[in-house]
């Protein structure tokens, strides 16, 4: 894959990400709360196959655990999070496979996620995330997967990540972030 292919399928991811936002903020409101705090989108980065998963967030979305299963590739995630007084889990956005590995925010330290990278590639005949590397405002965590592809960074910009979108089938093909 050439440079100007990596460009246009950024491109073409841009253009999916901010119309999918605008689309979702305008039917219900989660991304422009009331008051001076907005939720902002970074990404998704990866291939344009599977389905879409996201998360319901706001300003005061806290992520609290992330699970990924991984191997070859980052075969699944799923978050755990906290919003308006309530714990909740998303599903599991992607496939069964691959070894299970566990992300456990320290909370009573105010620990938050900061930035998540990465790297996506052609496995298994289709564009997936072929690993994945968060970090907190306290440490890092991973890379879970194979450092292999093309590279990505998504930086919460001195902000909290307090959400995740994504797309996935068999394994998780792409992922964005929502920051506050």
């Amino acid at each position: 894959m050439t440079f100007s292919n990596v460009c246009s399928c950024w491109k073409l991811l841009y253009q999916w990400t901010t119309s999918w936002a605008s689309k979702n903020s305008e039917s219900d409101g989660s991304h422009h709360p009331d008051g001076d705090e907005m939720v902002y989108v970074s990404g998704p980065c990866g291939g344009a196959g599977g389905s879409e998963r996201d998360m319901v967030v706001d300003p005061g979305t806290r992520i609290l655990k992330v699970m990924l299963r991984h191997g070859l590739a980052v075969d699944a995630i799923r978050i755990m999070y906290h919003r308006d007084g309530c714990n909740g889990w998303t599903g599991w956005w992607g496939g069964s496979g691959g070894q299970l590995s566990e992300i456990i925010l320290d909370v009573d330290d105010d620990e938050y996620l900061t930035w998540i990278s990465g790297r996506y590639d052609f496995f298994g005949g289709e564009m997936v995330i072929r690993s994945l590397t968060f970090g907190s405002n306290k440490k890092t965590y991973g890379p879970y997967g194979v450092e292999d592809g093309f590279a990505f960074d998504l930086d919460a910009g001195g902000q909290r990540i307090v959400g995740f979108f994504a797309r996935s089938a068999q394994f998780l093909n792409a992922i964005g972030v929502y920051t506050a």
